[in-house]
C-alpha cells in the first residue's frame, strides 16, 4: 500500500576510479535498483568528486550523490543490500528522512547586523587627540581612577 510509504534518504560514495564521463550511468544503475523495488525517487543531488575526510577503502576522493525516495519498509533493505552489493560503492547509508520537508535550514540572524545599526543609531563626535591626552593624564595624576 501506498500509504504504508516512507521517506527515506541514501548517501553514497562511488569510487574515483569510474571515469568521469562513466559516472551518470553509474547513477542511473543505482536509480533503476530504487525504482525496481516499486518505491520513487523524489530528489537526489548531482553526483559530485569530494575530498574525503579520512580515507575509506584507501581512497581519499570519491563522488558523493544521494537519493531521496518513497519506499515501502519491507522493501528498503533490499534497496540497502543492492547498494551494498554494488562493488563500485565504496559506503552507503540509509536513513529515514522527513516526508514533508526535503530540506530546510534555520534562518541565522547575525548579531552584527543589530551591532551595525545601533552604531549607526549613535552620533559620531570627532575628538582631538590633545583630548585623549588630556584625559589620560587626569587617569594617571588620579591614581588609575576614572573621574568624568
Amino acid at each position: 500500500m501506498e500509504s504504508d510509504n516512507k521517506t527515506y534518504e541514501i548517501n553514497y560514495l562511488l569510487s574515483p576510479l569510474i571515469p568521469e564521463d562513466k559516472v551518470g550511468e553509474e547513477v542511473a544503475v543505482l536509480r533503476k535498483a530504487i525504482e525496481d523495488k516499486n518505491s520513487f525517487i523524489v530528489g537526489e543531488d548531482q553526483v559530485k568528486m569530494q575530498k574525503l575526510a579520512y580515507p575509506i577503502a584507501k581512497y581519499v576522493n570519491a563522488y558523493y550523490g544521494w537519493f531521496r525516495f518513497s519506499s515501502n519498509p519491507q522493501t528498503v533493505s533490499q534497496i540497502k543490500s543492492s547498494f551494498e552489493k554494488n562493488d563500485k560503492i565504496l559506503r552507503a547509508m540509509l536513513t529515514e528522512a522527513a516526508k514533508d520537508n526535503p530540506i530546510r535550514f534555520a534562518s541565522r540572524k547575525s548579531s552584527r547586523s543589530k551591532e551595525a545599526s545601533q552604531g549607526e543609531i549613535a552620533e559620531k563626535t570627532e575628538i582631538k587627540p590633545e583630548e585623549i591626552d588630556q584625559k589620560l593624564d587626569a587617569i594617571l595624576a588620579a591614581g588609575g581612577e576614572i573621574k568624568n
